[in-house]
């Protein structure tokens, strides 16, 4: 059942990235937003911010420019 738990939240999340992604922008070069499988990623620059517990931490100082989250 934790299966279908997180899979309804992954797609409750992607669809409410798609609804606010006109809003949200890199931190970084506010550039437009992507929703991969684990992150958002800025199609300007490439970086790759996580998302946890469904909410994606666009700090830019948490990130690195290749897209690799830095921890």
């Amino acid at each position: 059942m934790a299966s279908d738990s997180s899979t309804s939240s992954s797609s409750e999340f992607q669809s409410r990235f798609a609804e606010l992604r006109e809003l949200l922008a890199c931190p970084a070069c506010y550039g437009e937003l992507r929703l991969e499988e684990v992150r958002v990623v800025c199609v300007g620059c490439g970086r790759g911010y996580e998302v946890v517990d469904g909410i994606p931490v666009l700090i830019a100082e948490r990130c690195e420019a290749d897209g690799s989250v830095s921890t």
